[in-house]
């Protein structure tokens, strides 16, 4: 389990209730306040790239899969994170990101100490888990100019040999944060080293800036956002040369999350026998996890470049209807990227 915190459902009565993990995070993780304050202002959607063989999946039987990061096309990418937080963690490398941490545990250990030690020793002892026993699915930002075709780059990963869908996403039950889940959700961060430290210094400011309020919130709480922080770098920083990806990352981890109502099963893909999380995409009210149906959830379908983009919107649109989204045929359109043959 994630030492010292448990998120509520964020509604507005929760946000009134809860006030206080939220300002902790905005303390301790102000980078990912950005971000999802910005998504939300916005009004950006999020978009899942996958297969059409694979969205019917999806929509059909109301589940999303969670891969093992190690059977993903971009698992070097998390050992980027986890090795520059190990690098941060252990001197004498002396990087900029490093001085910055060194400067968030200086103003940790002011207000309770030894805290820092603790937090560096969950760290490693996870180290494997994170590395080895995590489960993600990965969505990215659907800006303006992307709306009528998707992003060309990601058709090409898709568009191989098979047809591509991007199933557009309603953000807002991403911010119904809620241990019952079993998973949560985060930005990918695509920080330089100078970069990074200046965040770890603007925390660090945070804390000392708010250090009665931090104090007031216990041990146990500070210790466990001190972790947040670093499993959150750690798992979802990403070389800055990705950056155009804009991707979000739904995880989950065994060992140390809930597993909550989320499935594991076995699944063989591409003859690769592997554990499967899958998420359920039905809404629980009575564990607080809502807006998840498909007709909330899904607010559209682009069908990447193929041969054959009417056949595919038939077979969506039958899948959408049985679902339960009304007037389906009107939420799909194909991409007007043109093929290349």
């Amino acid at each position: 389990m994630m030492p010292g915190v448990q998120f509520p459902q964020l509604t507005c009565e929760a946000v009134q209730m809860n006030e206080d993990i939220f300002k902790m995070r905005d303390i301790f993780l102000p980078h990912e306040a950005r971000r999802r304050n910005a998504l939300l202002a916005s009004g950006t959607n999020l978009i899942h790239y996958t297969s059409a063989a694979a969205a019917v999946e999806i929509i059909g039987k109301k589940k999303v899969w969670m891969r093992n990061l190690r059977c993903m096309n971009d698992f070097s990418e998390v050992d980027h994170g986890i090795s520059l937080m190990q690098r941060s963690l252990r001197p004498p490398v002396e990087s900029e990101a490093e001085s910055g941490l060194r400067a968030v545990f200086r103003a940790v250990d002011s207000v309770f100490p030894d805290t820092s030690g603790a937090a560096i020793k969950w760290f490693d002892d996870n180290v494997f888990r994170l590395s080895n026993k995590t489960y993600i699915t990965c969505l990215s930002e659907h800006a303006p100019n992307e709306l009528e075709h998707g992003r060309l780059s990601m058709w090409r990963s898709y568009t191989s040999n098979q047809v591509g869908v991007g199933l557009v996403i309603n953000p807002m039950p991403l911010y119904s944060v809620t241990t019952s889940y079993g998973a949560f959700s985060s930005p990918v961060y695509y920080f330089t080293d100078i970069e990074l430290r200046d965040v770890f210094i603007e925390i660090s400011k945070n804390i000392t800036q708010n250090r009665d309020y931090v104090e007031r919130q216990g041990r146990e709480m500070v210790h466990g956002f001190l972790c947040i922080l670093l499993r959150s770098i750690a798992m979802c920083t990403k070389h800055p040369g990705f950056v155009e990806e804009k991707e979000w990352r739904i995880m989950h981890t065994e060992g140390i999350d809930e597993q909550g109502v989320l499935e594991v099963d076995v699944e063989c893909v591409n003859g690769i026998p592997q554990p499967v999380y899958k998420m359920p995409l039905q809404s629980q009210p009575n564990l607080g996890i809502v807006g998840i149906d498909i007709p909330q959830l899904l607010s559209g379908v682009i069908i990447g470049p193929t041969q054959f983009p009417f056949v595919v919107w038939d077979a969506i649109s039958m899948v959408l209807s049985r679902a339960g989204v009304d007037d389906a045929m009107s939420i799909i359109k194909p991409s007007n990227i043109p093929l290349r043959t």
